[in-house]
């Protein structure tokens, strides 16, 4: 297991990083990143930015638009929010990645005594409201599969700058985004600082088998510059339509 640490609370980053594992380096062994990011809308590959965000109030509340690889829907993170990437040498169906990584966030948590479920292809709730979603991409060699944790987020302002979808929350009889999530914070006996919780959510994932901590040479490096500058910090990548 390769596990990687930053010392970046940037969203265009981390996304960097899981490129440059995902796209331009071959590793045989699971890469393994847990990291935050600042106030940040992130948008799923295909979504319109003005369909899924109050632009107005991202603008006034200094939150960033980026845009990820990935499907499926926008999601608000901020340093209360805990982000899981696993990269992996892609093996046939991908849903099988996905059930493996789904079912490890789930056994780790559940060992903290959070009674946390799988629902659908990409969520996973507590008391029926929404802890988590991920989704995926893939190249010729590798998927990513990478997902937030809602532990301590500011919930209200992810409803203010999220617009809400009708054709998903009222098949579920839900009224709003604010009533469809939750945070696992106050589900856990032991009342972690975030950073305590993101320590015991990579001993809970690592499962005590070893690991090693990756340090970038100067070409990984530049790679992630050129990610970085081409595409997930660039506005042209991230807005458009």
């Amino acid at each position: 297991m390769i596990y990687i640490e930053t010392n970046s609370k940037e969203a265009a980053y981390h996304f960097s990083v899981e490129e440059l594992f995902t796209r331009y380096i071959r590793k045989d062994e699971p890469v393994l990143m847990l990291w935050q990011a600042n106030k940040t809308v992130m948008l799923g590959n295909n979504q319109v930015a003005e369909a899924e965000v109050d632009l107005e109030f991202a603008l006034t509340s200094a939150i960033q638009i980026v845009r990820r690889s990935s499907g499926g829907g926008a999601i608000y993170t901020d340093l209360g929010t805990v982000l899981y990437t696993v990269i992996e040498p892609l093996t046939g169906d991908t849903s099988k990645h996905r059930e493996r990584v789904a079912s490890s966030v789930i056994s780790a948590l559940v060992q903290m005594g959070v009674a946390a479920v799988r629902e659908g292809r990409n969520d996973i709730l507590i008391d029926g409201r929404k802890i988590s979603g991920f989704a995926q991409y893939t190249s010729a060699n590798h998927v990513c599969t990478h997902g937030s944790l809602l532990y301590d987020t500011d919930l209200e302002t992810l409803t203010d700058v999220l617009i809400a979808n009708p054709a998903k929350l009222q098949p579920k009889g839900i009224a709003s985004i604010r009533s469809r999530v939750t945070n696992i914070k106050p589900y856990i006996k032991e009342k972690y600082a975030v950073d305590e919780f993101i320590g015991v959510l990579k001993d809970k994932l690592l499962g005590g088998q070893s690991y090693n901590v990756h340090e970038f040479n100067s070409m990984e490096n530049e790679i992630i510059t050129r990610i970085y500058n081409e595409k997930y910090a660039n506005t042209e990548w991230n807005l458009r339509m």
